[in-house]
């Protein structure tokens, strides 16, 4: 028999196997998967979460590239419970960021199955593909991040990373070349796959 927290991960297994990596939305997330350095937490209340990141916070640095927590409870309604929950990711990243004095191991965004389908630019569509089955919270190592800036040879500059995915991310402390790469990519990707049959895909893994 599965159990509640089976079926949320075999629901995420979906999303990240045939959204992501089957339309490469995230050039980094199958290596990412099959290296074993993509960890998966299913959190049962907003309570658990603040010592869940702290947990993957201490555990060694080559353990984990990016995390995700996964909340099984969570309400997932509508756009007004998207908004909701990424105003809550925000207060974990805030504090977060307090308590490293502004570095913290791990950037985070939120993901939830009601963000914005907007499609009118590359940039915006970003919260389309952000669309996860249950509402979720995505954390990448920061040096991971300055990694790959340093090794397309990008100069320094700050980069919020709030509210953007994986490969946003990414971009954004790289080239604008690459930065602009992925995210027409990714667009390109949904309007050739076709936005109407892509959002049943998504709605299918949460049926």
């Amino acid at each position: 028999m599965t159990t509640p927290d089976q079926a949320v991960l075999a629901r995420n297994d979906r999303y990240v196997r045939e959204f992501v990596e089957a339309l490469g939305m995230c050039p980094y997330a199958r290596r990412c998967r099959e290296s074993g350095k993509l960890v998966r937490r299913v959190i049962r209340d907003r309570e658990e979460a603040p010592s869940a990141i702290a947990a993957l916070e201490a555990l060694p640095p080559d353990d984990v590239e990016v995390a995700l927590l996964i909340f099984r409870d969570e309400p997932a309604d509508g756009e007004a419970s998207a908004r909701a929950f990424e105003d809550f990711c925000a207060r974990l990243r805030d504090g977060r960021f307090a308590a490293h004095a502004g570095s913290p191991p791990f950037y985070s965004v939120a993901f939830h199955p009601h963000l914005s389908g907007d499609l009118l630019d590359a940039h915006r569509a970003v919260r389309f593909i952000r669309r996860t089955p249950d509402p979720t919270l995505q954390l990448v190592r920061a040096s991971v991040l300055h990694s790959v800036r340093g090794a397309d040879g990008g100069g320094s500059r700050y980069a919020d990373t709030n509210g953007l995915s994986l490969e946003q991310a990414m971009a954004l402390v790289s080239p604008i070349s690459l930065s602009d790469r992925i995210a027409n990519a990714n667009l390109a990707s949904v309007r050739r796959e076709g936005p109407e049959r892509l959002e049943a895909l998504l709605a299918s893994f949460r049926a």
